[in-house]
């Protein structure tokens, strides 16, 4: 059983089943998420403005607490944002992330409210997170320049989009992929037999990323939030943490 490390107050086994509860996070949260720390200041921000599922907030926690040693960058894209909370979260607890770009094709209405509750604990990110309502496709054919790439369910083929995002700026990687459904390639189809659909799936791209030079890892949220659990980490043999595409852009304007 994958324990929660970041909203360890789910390690309960009396509160592990609510991860993934899709009503929103409210006052209740208060007496559970009840410290100083900023993480708990940051859930109790959250639960006040009503502003996401508690699944949602398990969620982005937990993937962030999984990734953010190897993912955080100067500049990071999160892509198939949503609510932005995922992205948000490295510019909250990361001093090194200079600018966090949420693209998706639609900002919901609930980001304000995920920003908002950010933003009351956390000012120091007013300016450093941004909105671009695009599509995959489109950030595909014009990816911006960044260090790190982050996709949290990226349905099916999207997925692949924000790896072929990543390894055209040569950025820092982290997936949590979503509906497998077509999404194996033809040639793996005895992988698929013998493994499922999603093992096979990521089993290709994680040898995808080998081959355009990455060092590939995978790492697991607890399956108490959902069963598409599976995130790869990527990042680029012998990458230093601040160089990238966004990194140099930022050297070279100073």
């Amino acid at each position: 059983m994958v324990p929660f490390t970041t909203l360890r107050a789910f390690n309960q086994s009396e509160l592990r089943p609510l991860a993934s509860y899709r009503g929103r996070v409210d006052e209740r949260a208060a007496s559970v998420f009840a410290s100083d720390s900023l993480v708990d200041r940051l859930v109790r921000a959250l639960a006040a403005r009503r502003a996401i599922a508690v699944k949602e907030v398990a969620e982005s926690f937990e993937f962030f607490g999984r990734t953010r040693r190897r993912l955080r960058a100067p500049r990071m894209v999160d892509l198939g944002a949503g609510h932005g909370l995922a992205g948000i979260l490295f510019a909250v607890f990361e001093p090194v992330v200079a600018e966090v770009l949420l693209v998706d094709r639609r900002q919901p209405a609930c980001h304000r409210a995920v920003l908002a509750a950010a933003v009351a604990v956390a000012p120091w990110i007013a300016d450093k997170v941004r909105y671009f309502e695009m599509s995959l496709r489109a950030a595909e054919a014009d990816p911006p320049a960044v260090d790190a790439v982050l996709a949290v369910h990226n349905c099916g083929k999207r997925t692949d989009r924000a790896i072929a995002i990543a390894i055209a700026q040569e950025a820092r990687l982290a997936a949590m992929p979503c509906c497998y459904g077509h999404t194996t390639p033809p040639g793996l189809a005895a992988l698929e037999r013998a493994l499922g659909a999603r093992t096979a799936t990521d089993i290709d791209r994680t040898y995808r990323l080998l081959g355009a030079g990455y060092e590939v890892d995978w790492a697991f949220i607890p399956e108490a939030i959902t069963p598409m659990n599976r995130i790869l980490v990527a990042c680029p043999r012998g990458r230093p943490e601040s160089s990238g595409p966004g990194a140099r852009r930022q050297a070279a304007a100073a």
